[in-house]
């Protein structure tokens, strides 16, 4: 079992376009608690975005916990908010932008459990 009392306990790796990035449950987080799935948490400071990318093997879907923003995926936009999903399917090229005011702030969960070599630009 793994519990993380608040996000702000967590570590996160911040990406040259500016977006903050961490593992919460996965084989690539510090426990290795989960051998099927990950579970990531991202945050998107005001004006930035996820760089686009794909995944041969695995499907994702985001749950937006705080803020606005659009997901591209495979070129069209959406306008997505706090309390939205967004499912992507294997090579469905998808980013992310923050084009509001305040943090953008999303949850991940990949399956299969995440891998960066399956991540393509």
């Amino acid at each position: 079992m793994k519990i993380i009392d608040s996000v702000k306990d967590v570590n996160f790796k911040t990406f040259p376009g500016g977006d903050m990035f961490s593992v919460l449950v996965g084989r690539h987080d510090s426990t290795g608690a989960s051998e099927h799935h990950t579970v990531a948490i991202v945050k998107l400071p005001a004006g930035t975005k996820s760089d686009e990318h794909y995944h041969k093997e695995r499907e994702e879907s985001y749950f937006v916990i705080s803020g606005t923003g659009r997901a591209i995926i495979d070129g069209v936009e959406n306008h997505i908010k706090a309390g939205s999903l967004v499912y992507t399917k294997p090579n469905e090229k998808h980013a992310f932008i923050n084009d509001g005011n305040d943090e953008f702030i999303y949850l991940i969960i990949t399956a299969p459990y995440w891998v960066p070599e399956d991540s393509h630009h």
